[in-house]
């Protein structure tokens, strides 16, 4: 595929796809500089500015609303996405998001084991919460002053450490990750484990070690936001989906006098 030097920004972009035009206003088309690209992400990038490479969103939006289908799937079904964003542009789009599905997540540092030593760290989060919960309740009062002190500076340092687990009750479903390779030990966990993983990642990565891969820009704060509330959205339709199948089926059942039959099975996994 050639690859084209952009002289100047376009004047217009797909009037008849204002998502085309709204990714481009959050950045989501800024790529790196072209010595850093993976091989495999080539068939994502329109061309040059200034040296940085430019994705074609036009290619970008099909991974897109095929990866939103696949979310959509995941929230029907009930299944448990764990968002992953470490670095600084992405932190508070994550935990705001993760906490609008009321799901895990991870925005600090990753630790080694979350996904391959699971029922260890779900013991340690319990030890951190009901630690937590005898400190709000006035448990620990019954200690001298010192050992309180102690206890609260435990406290702190386990929710350094934790916060964002107390919602992994289980293994995931999926792993939503800013950023392929920032996160190259989360993924390196899911794909052990099998796990599914969702990505917003740049020209640098490899785009095979994703599930489903949207590329484009995971740097900028708009960009991720872009997506993430995508994503959400997409999740939430999924969830609606499943609480108004029943109407459908009663609705099915009096139009017809006999139940609607459904040859489909569903296998949750998760």
């Amino acid at each position: 595929m050639a690859e084209r030097t952009i002289l100047e920004e376009p004047t217009t972009l797909a009037p008849d796809n204002p998502e085309i035009t709204a990714m481009y206003k959050a950045g989501m088309h800024f790529g790196y500089s072209k010595t850093r690209r993976h091989p495999g992400m080539r068939p994502y990038i329109f061309g040059t500015k200034s040296n940085i490479e430019v994705f074609d969103l036009f290619r970008v939006f099909p991974k897109i609303q095929e990866t939103l289908n696949a979310v959509r799937a995941m929230g029907a079904t009930g299944k448990m996405l764990f968002f992953v964003g470490t670095k600084a542009s992405a932190r508070e789009a994550v935990e705001s998001t993760a906490k609008e599905l009321q799901m895990p997540y991870v925005t600090q540092r990753w630790l080694g084991g979350t996904l391959t030593n699971f029922k260890i760290i779900t013991e340690r989060v319990q030890y951190w919460q009901n630690l937590k919960h005898q400190k709000e309740s006035g448990e620990l009062k019954k200690y001298t002053k010192h050992e309180q002190t102690k206890f609260s500076q435990h406290i702190t340092k386990l929710e350094y450490m934790f916060s964002g687990l107390e919602e992994l009750k289980r293994i995931p479903h999926a792993l939503m990750v800013i950023d392929l390779k920032e996160e190259s030990l989360a993924v390196q966990e899911a794909r052990r484990r099998k796990i599914d993983v969702i990505a917003l990642s740049n020209t640098d990565t490899d785009p095979l070690l994703a599930t489903h891969l949207i590329p484009g820009n995971d740097n900028a704060k708009a960009s991720i936001s872009y997506v993430l509330g995508k994503i959400a959205n997409a999740y939430k339709e999924g969830v609606l989906q499943k609480s108004l199948a029943p109407e459908v089926q009663s609705e099915a059942t009096n139009q017809t006098g006999e139940p609607k039959q459904n040859n489909d099975t569903h296998h949750d996994q998760s």
